[in-house]
């Protein structure tokens, strides 16, 4: 028998019996860590705003001029949208339009530079740090105000998406702990999934709010988002142990909340600076809506928005009839042992 032959059966002796699945799984634990470091490093490893919604109220200064100056010392694409009045552009922020405006006097050269923290903080810096710049190439002396400050408990503006990739995380794998250790009726399952969303909802909106002081935010609203988040982490990894079973079911919840959902949330980078097919994720993925609806409730709560709303509660009533469904299907109603 030859060397290469006499390898390869020792080969297959040592990746036979119970070694073989201790390989599959360390080959896939392997492949998720690249796939990881991956995902997060392009989404957020190096943020190149594009398109960022801008908006001017000013007779003197052009949108043409204004957005050819922001370029220019930014090297980013801006989107430029005039208004008629300074409220206006005001107004536009608090709704999230615009991530901030130049408003300039009627007459002289005073100017001034609204732009919003909360609504981006990455977006608000790289205006604010080359505001002079912009103002010399548009020959305006420019003041900078923040309408929207974080908090500064909360400088960088991530406890928000903290948050959200706490109760995304907690809930599936609080979901995967009850599976493994109780045996639970359908209907016991639901209701354990339900309790243990409420609990850890409220635990985490006290933690964060109340008793750490990170933010300042309506405690109800805030705890009801979360509950939400956590019920739609256990429900879609619920599902998923239904129907490919135990052993795997984690590997598909991975993939969409981690290396898809948490990356394109928009919480740690604004929108605009994500790759496209994040930027497009995000809108529609948990994690993205539970820290809108966040930031909604935080920063902005005289304007909020339904979609992220809808976005969450789509994902809740799918993902919980989904699981009830495939349950009832497979394995009835009654106790799982």
């Amino acid at each position: 028998m030859s060397t290469l032959s006499r390898g390869f059966g020792v080969a297959k002796r040592a990746v036979s019996g119970p070694n073989k699945p201790a390989l599959v799984v360390s080959l896939l634990v392997s492949l998720f860590a690249a796939l990881f470091v991956a995902s997060y490093s392009l989404a957020m490893g190096n943020p190149q705003p594009h398109d960022v919604p801008i908006g001017l109220v000013s007779e003197t200064v052009t949108p043409t001029s204004f957005d050819q100056s922001l370029e220019s010392v930014t090297t980013t694409s801006f989107d430029v949208s005039t208004f008629a009045t300074e409220d206006a552009a005001k107004q536009a922020i608090e709704q999230q339009q615009i991530y901030g405006a130049l408003v300039t006097a009627s007459a002289g050269q005073d100017a001034q530079l609204y732009v919003s923290s909360a609504s981006g903080a990455s977006i608000a810096k790289l205006i604010e740090s080359d505001s002079a710049t912009i103002a010399q190439k548009l020959g305006v002396a420019v003041t900078v105000t923040d309408l929207n400050p974080l908090s500064p408990s909360d400088p960088s503006g991530l406890v928000l998406f903290y948050l959200a990739l706490a109760c995304t995380i907690i809930g599936f794998v609080g979901a995967i702990q009850t599976r493994v250790n109780a045996g639970l009726t359908l209907a016991g399952e639901v209701t354990w999934d339900v309790i243990r969303a409420v609990l850890v909802g409220l635990v985490v909106t006290l933690t964060a709010g109340p008793i750490l002081g990170f933010e300042s935010f309506p405690v109800v609203p805030v705890w009801a988002v979360l509950a939400a988040t956590v019920m739609v982490g256990g429900s879609v990894y619920s599902f998923f142990r239904v129907v490919i079973g135990g052993r795997w079911a984690l590997l598909p919840t991975w993939i969409l909340f981690i290396l898809v959902s948490n990356p394109s949330s928009g919480g740690a980078v604004a929108p605009q600076l994500l790759p496209p097919f994040y930027e497009f994720m995000g809108r529609w993925m948990p994690t993205g809506a539970t820290v809108r609806a966040l930031r909604d409730l935080t920063y902005f709560p005289d304007a909020p928005h339904a979609e992220p709303y809808l976005v969450l509660g789509g994902w809740l009533v799918v993902s919980t009839a989904a699981f009830i469904v495939a349950r009832r299907i497979k394995y009835g109603a009654g106790r799982l042992e």
